[in-house]
């Protein structure tokens, strides 16, 4: 008997040490490169992937909601700030509604600034990609398309535009 308890607990031991083993990372972690993504175009519903990118160009990802109030005075800041912005590409997505959306950019003006692309993205990839869990959300990957930093909820253009 005395061994049966022995043996039982070095097995609870044993199992518990593996329990603990680490957490794969998400797959943008640092130095991750850009993810292969197809969103559709607000302008006219072509197709925007990663191949549409830019290349040798910083790259912001833009998640957001059409009716959130914070995107909404997000948009209008990085509209007046976009000159920060120099050899960046920014794509702003979102999987609410198609109107709503078209809505926003209309709103914002966002065809003022065309280093913007706006996009629906019905597969919710980069939401489920990213683990969004507050708007605006960004994703900021440098020239060799590599993840540098995120940022959610509040964000600051020239926070963004330091990053390198």
């Amino acid at each position: 008997m005395k061994n049966f308890l022995i043996l039982l607990l070095v097995n609870v031991f044993a199992l518990n040490g593996f329990s603990q083993a680490k957490e794969p990372q998400p797959p943008f972690k640092l130095n991750a490169p850009m993810p292969k993504f197809k969103i559709m175009n607000v302008l006219d519903s072509v197709a925007f992937t990663n191949e549409s990118l830019k290349k040798n160009q910083k790259t912001i990802f833009i998640y957001f909601g059409p009716e959130c109030g914070h995107c909404s005075f997000f948009a209008k800041k990085l509209i007046d700030s976009v000159s920060l912005l120099e050899n960046t590409q920014v794509v702003m997505m979102s999987s609410f509604e198609f109107s709503k959306i078209r809505k926003f950019y209309d709103e914002n003006r966002i065809a003022t600034c065309p280093i913007i692309t706006m996009g629906f993205d019905p597969s919710y990839f980069f939401v489920t990609y990213y683990g969004v869990t507050q708007f605006p959300a960004a994703y900021i990957y440098n020239s060799k398309g590599k993840f540098v930093k995120s940022f959610q909820g509040e964000i600051g253009i020239k926070e963004m535009a330091d990053v390198k």
